[in-house]
């Protein structure tokens, strides 16, 4: 099983939107940019490829806070509903068909009956 979580921009792992390695095959990718203190860095990040080939994907979203009051809410619509978005744009969006989703309710609030009605469990 691959424990998977997501950030609101849609990263998972570290395989972050615009980044040439959203379509890499192999396992594991370095991945190579500007961190959140502004420094360069090199992590190592499980690719898409390879969390779409896990025996059980499982991605997890929850929680809000003052400085994102909608939580992931946004992110989950683009990553579940969003037509538009490419794993090159919205990473997470890749696991959409293959992933099982562990969303709380301030994650799924935003969702449509549709999605909600195929991804969450009342």
């Amino acid at each position: 099983m691959t424990l998977i979580g997501v950030g609101r921009d849609g990263h998972v792992g570290s395989i972050y939107p615009d980044i040439d390695d959203t379509a890499a095959t192999r396992a594991v990718v370095p991945i190579t940019g500007v961190d959140g203190m502004g420094q360069l860095s090199t992590k190592i990040s499980l690719s898409l490829a390879a969390m779409r080939a896990s025996r059980r994907a499982v991605v997890a979203c929850a929680g809000k806070s003052l400085k994102a009051p909608l939580g992931k809410a946004e992110a989950m619509v683009r990553a579940l509903e969003g037509p538009d978005e490419t794993p090159r744009s919205f990473p997470v969006s890749a696991l959409r068909e293959t992933a099982t989703w562990l969303l709380d309710e301030d994650s799924a609030m935003l969702l449509s009956e549709t999605t909600t009605g195929r991804v969450c469990d009342p």
